[in-house]
């Protein structure tokens, strides 16, 4: 997503109806926050959503707050003061003094959704949430994030039965951060660097990654991150990276008309010949055949 796009937000009236499903959703947005900005929030927002950070804010529903990168800080009547990283889902209580800002140096992506309902309400009375555990650590989820950017997709569009859709999305988004938390929790840094290392191997998917940097960069031996690897995802890491270049191949097959050999060079396959053994080891076919039998099925 370009900077110029990310800057989004948008503010629903709520109908009795709208109530009466149990969630509702009153607003939506995206923000990324550059380094050194010169205000923080960057855009004028209603009266009864805006606060300067002397004063903090006290808001009559809920919010969930997903900081995708950089850092900043969070502090509430009732949660204290907290540092917040990439990967954080902040939360915030009807009638629970707040304020949040990013750190100067770093700024930072935030994805935010407004909501409310019995359903809400029923989850704070029965625990799941509470304003004394505001800030949750899920590390960079990607259901998380694209929870919210199908909040973001339906509330551009608004089509009819929009806000009973993006009701739905609430609570994927809390029960995604939920289950992040678990997770995080039980499964402690094994859990956290295999996501790491997934998130490194995927952003070097057009190139030729190296597991033994990978695993230096993780502070690990390689040996070590195999065997935490494949206890978490039944692949060594570099199966599962070439599983990763091979659905990047399915994806530039379909969408684009580039060469064959062109598709092989940029995903760092030795040769085409090579790139055509492990495509076809996948699908069944040639990276040639699958493209002109129509694209049907991607391999597996």
């Amino acid at each position: 997503m370009r900077t110029s796009d990310f800057e989004f937000f948008r503010y629903f009236p709520i109908s009795d109806r709208d109530r009466q499903w149990g969630v509702y959703v009153s607003g939506v947005g995206s923000t990324r926050v550059p380094p050194h900005a010169a205000s923080y929030p960057l855009s004028a927002h209603p009266n009864a959503y805006m606060y300067a950070w002397e004063r903090g804010r006290v808001l009559q529903e809920y919010q969930a707050i997903y900081i995708a990168n950089g850092r900043g800080s969070f502090e509430s009547m009732w949660g204290g003061v907290q540092e917040v990283g990439p990967g954080t889902v902040m939360l915030l209580f009807p009638g629970d003094w707040h304020r949040y800002r990013p750190a100067e140096a770093s700024g930072w992506d935030e994805y935010w959704v407004s909501f409310g309902g019995s359903q809400v309400d029923e989850l704070v009375r029965s625990g799941f949430l509470s304003p004394k555990e505001p800030v949750l650590t899920t590390g960079v989820d990607e259901t998380i994030q694209h929870a919210y950017l199908g909040l973001l997709d339906r509330s551009r569009a608004e089509l009819i039965g929009f806000q009973q859709l993006n009701a739905a999305g609430v609570q994927e988004i809390l029960a995604a951060t939920l289950a992040a938390v678990r997770r995080l929790r039980q499964g402690g840094r094994s859990h956290e660097v295999v996501r790491q290392a997934k998130v490194a191997l995927e952003e070097q998917l057009e190139g030729v990654a190296s597991i033994a940097k990978l695993a230096t960069s993780l502070h690990l031996s390689e040996e070590h991150l195999r065997r935490l690897f494949r206890q978490h995802t039944g692949m060594s890491p570099y199966q599962y990276y070439l599983e990763m270049k091979m659905h990047r191949a399915y994806q530039l097959l379909r969408e684009t008309e580039l060469p064959i050999k062109r598709i092989a060079h940029m995903l760092g396959f030795e040769s085409p010949f090579h790139f055509a053994k492990s495509f076809k080891q996948r699908s069944g076919r040639s990276p040639s055949q699958w493209r002109r039998d129509g694209m049907s099925g991607a391999p597996v």
